[in-house]
């Protein structure tokens, strides 16, 4: 599997994500103006106005649709938020912290409630009613709302929540959505692998990776997952790479890599995390780098260098 670039220059995101954007975001524009183009043309006739039949089934599916152009470019965007980057101090060992968005998580959940919403609006609002009909939509509309009345149930629970990356003296920790992986230091290899996507890393079970999941296996689909990845079903064969997704965190990609690469590589400088002072000292540096830009062409970019030890 390949390693990181041996130039310092990785290429992160998709060549398709701004074509993506904007197709979606005018598709979504034109299915919400479908409704008031059709009172408009009534008025315009001297009908009386009449909103036309499925209508909540349009605007739930722009809604769907207008989520994409927002999500993209959130996920695909390199702007760092700095209060993203944390010290933990208050457990037993510091840890520096480095936290996913919590508006990817929550535009994801609006986007999951109106697809909901265009399910319910295409069973009931189809078709003559009947007894028999009715019937047959109760049941549609308990396996269309299953999964999702799971989902918010977990979130409540806090079961699915915005993850973080934590980077102690022990290890690395790997909190998505709704799965973690430990790896100790000890069980992986040099260096981030190259992924444009995905923050990847070796994590060797048989020197102590783990993984675990805090849902349900319907509703693990949420942290995407590959072939050679941990898994928590004992069932499958064990992995051999630990992945989170780096579009869910506001942190440029580039400085995750730089992160994880500068204590991967370097196992001397893994013992300032046991030091809070020198992990608040790399927090202040890593901030340094925020915000960053809103966008950027599609390319290869250069990954920080970190300094070492953590700047005084």
């Amino acid at each position: 599997m390949p390693s990181s670039d041996d130039h310092g220059l990785r290429t992160y995101g998709d060549s398709r994500a701004p074509f993506v954007v904007l197709g979606t975001g005018i598709v979504g524009l034109v299915f919400l103006l479908l409704v008031p183009a059709v009172l408009i043309e009534q008025a315009a006739q001297g009908a009386p106005l009449e909103l036309p039949r499925g209508w909540p089934v349009i605007l739930a599916l722009s809604a769907t649709i207008l989520m994409y152009p927002v999500l993209g470019f959130l996920m695909y965007s390199p702007r760092t938020k700095a209060d993203h980057i944390t010290a933990d101090t208050g457990s037993t060992a510091p840890a520096l912290v480095l936290r996913q968005s919590s508006w990817v998580f929550r535009i994801a959940f609006v986007q999951i409630g109106a697809f909901t919403l265009m399910l319910l609006g295409l069973i009931w609002l189809t078709g003559e009613p009947d007894e028999q009909r009715l019937d047959i939509n109760v049941v549609l509309a308990v396996l269309a709302c299953a999964w999702q009345v799971g989902y918010c149930f977990l979130i409540v629970r806090h079961k699915l929540r915005p993850g973080y990356i934590t980077l102690s003296a022990e290890g690395i920790r790997f909190s998505d959505h709704a799965t973690d992986t430990w790896i100790p230091w000890e069980a992986t290899a040099s260096g981030v692998l190259a992924d444009p996507l995905y923050v990847v890393v070796p994590a060797l079970p048989a020197r102590g990776a783990t993984t675990s999941s805090r849902v349900p296996l319907p509703w693990r689909i949420i942290d995407d997952r590959k072939d050679g990845d941990l898994r928590p079903s004992s069932r499958r064969r064990p992995g051999h790479t630990a992945r989170i997704d780096r579009r869910r965190f506001e942190i440029a990609p580039e400085l995750l890599d730089a992160v994880l690469d500068h204590y991967l590589r370097d196992p001397d400088a893994r013992a300032e995390l046991a030091d809070p002072d020198a992990v608040a000292r790399r927090v202040d540096e890593l901030r340094s780098y925020a915000p960053g830009p809103r966008w950027r062409r599609y390319g290869p970019v250069p990954v920080p260098t970190l300094s070492t030890p953590a700047p005084r």
